[in-house]
């Protein structure tokens, strides 16, 4: 029982911390300015969506209906209206005008992409093409959804005299207010799921879309509650539906942000809920390691296989700059990693520098020359920096070549925890690795050079 608590309390500490390292309520708020210019365009690109399919042309106002009954509550009538009247008039627009609404849409849209990329900590947006397809999917299929659900709703309320009469458990009423929340569930997962500019795991996907959708209608709910029993159109009048529709935009944003890191912070739970804190040499190491494996199988490094290495994403972040910046790794169009460079032409001491830099290096440090205390220090850096060359000067593909003929095809299991079969004679190479490494020669290789890209351009070609 303290186990199960102990794991839930990580996993809700890694998520709050995600969301505050996100900057999820500045982005919700830049996501609600966007929102009051882009609402009118989004509703007409709808309409005009949905006029294309015979079976729900003349449903615009009960679709609209359908949307305002179930995303905004009791106080936002007054939008509605202005909303309708604005989307009216917007429908007889000419073409230049209709290209305005497209554009403005659009960047909405991609506004959303961006923001659930810097979540999911992907670096570049879908190309033109791929973005085109995926905002046309948004803007076609999400009225679409809206439709069918509005023609199950209205099915079910046209059947509910039949039905009532054999309902005799009264589960008619708990159904006409799931179907609309199992659609909210639906249209939240493939938000989460489709948006993100990566491979999101279904599961996860669905878990946060079920999630939101409930803490969607809990909130809908209190809020209406909130304004009915406040002071609001007291004080602010006629006028009083502008800073509450404000306030339930940003609330809805902000939702929807937290579902989105629930679903990023499941993906990485297997490494936060870790106590393991490996130093940036070794995660590197490690992920190398798991790189170099796939790389002999043809198959990229995935984040899920990131995480379940026990690297925390703030900890990959870091490390993977630096091996990007080093052309040791390069990312594959579906965001999967694989290597770039030959790892013979990589020292152990190259990965420790570029991780650890000497703290002597630098132009700066010449400011110290001259100092009675900085030549006594400088020798001893010097001294150690020449020590650590002549036992550090091994390669890595040595490294991960020989450990790849001992345990190349296991299981990947957690750093640190090999199979107890294997104990023994992993002991005993590391020490004759050990020594091999101490008599290595001092031919160092030069860090930033790329290798033998050929050869592992063609492995890449696989993936």
């Amino acid at each position: 029982m303290t186990e199960t608590v102990q794991r839930w309390r990580r996993f809700l500490v890694s998520l709050w911390a995600l969301f505050n390292e996100k900057n999820c309520r500045q982005s919700a708020a830049a996501l609600t300015y966007m929102t009051l210019f882009a609402i009118v365009p989004l509703v007409t690109v709808s309409y005009a969506m949905l006029s294309l399919f015979p079976d729900f042309a003349g449903l615009e106002d009960k679709l609209q209906e359908q949307i305002f009954s179930h995303f905004v509550p009791e106080s936002g009538r007054e939008v509605q209206e202005y909303i309708s009247n604005f989307s009216a008039q917007a429908q007889r627009l000419t073409g230049p005008g209709i290209a305005i609404l497209l554009v403005t849409a659009g960047l909405m849209l991609r506004n959303i992409e961006d923001t659930f990329n810097a979540i999911w900590d992907i670096p570049r947006g879908r190309s033109g093409v791929s973005s085109f397809l995926l905002y046309w999917a948004v803007l076609s299929l999400g009225p679409i959804l809206l439709g069918a659900g509005l023609a199950a709703t209205t099915y079910l309320f046209s059947q509910r005299v039949f039905l009532e009469e054999s309902d005799t458990l009264g589960l008619l009423p708990i159904l006409l207010g799931i179907v609309p929340w199992l659609f909210n569930a639906i249209a939240f997962t493939l938000l989460f799921i489709a948006v993100p500019n990566c491979r999101v795991p279904f599961k996860h996907g669905i878990a946060g879309g079920v999630i939101t959708a409930f803490a969607f209608e809990v909130a809908k709910n209190l809020f209406g509650i909130m304004v009915a029993r406040s002071s609001v159109q007291a004080i602010y009048g006629a006028f009083a539906f502008v800073p509450l529709f404000l306030i339930w935009i940003y609330l809805i944003w902000m939702i929807i942000l937290a579902g989105c890191v629930l679903v990023r912070t499941l993906s990485v739970y297997h490494a936060a809920s870790q106590d393991r804190q490996y130093s940036d040499v070794m995660a590197s190491m490690v992920l190398l390691w798991e790189t170099y494996k796939r790389y002999q199988g043809g198959q990229p490094l995935r984040e899920s296989d990131i995480s379940r290495a026990g690297i925390k994403p703030s900890q990959w972040r870091r490390i993977r700059k630096v091996l990007q910046d080093k052309k040791v790794i390069t990312q594959t169009e579906r965001n999967d990693y694989v290597l770039l460079r030959d790892l013979d032409s990589i020292e152990l001491m190259d990965l420790v520098n570029w991780l650890h830099p000497s703290p002597i290096s630098g132009r700066s440090h010449r400011d110290f020359h001259g100092q009675p205390w900085y030549d006594a220090v400088e020798a001893r850096f010097t001294e150690s920096q020449d020590f650590a060359d002549e036992k550090l000067s091994v390669k890595l593909g040595d490294i991960y070549s020989e450990a790849w003929k001992q345990d190349g095809d296991g299981p990947s299991g957690t750093p640190g925890e090999p199979t107890s079969e294997k104990k023994a004679s992993q002991t005993k190479n590391t020490k004759t690795g050990s020594k091999r490494g101490g008599s290595s020669g001092k031919s160092k290789s030069d860090p930033d050079s790329v290798g033998s890209l050929s050869v592992v351009s063609r492995r890449n070609k696989r993936v």
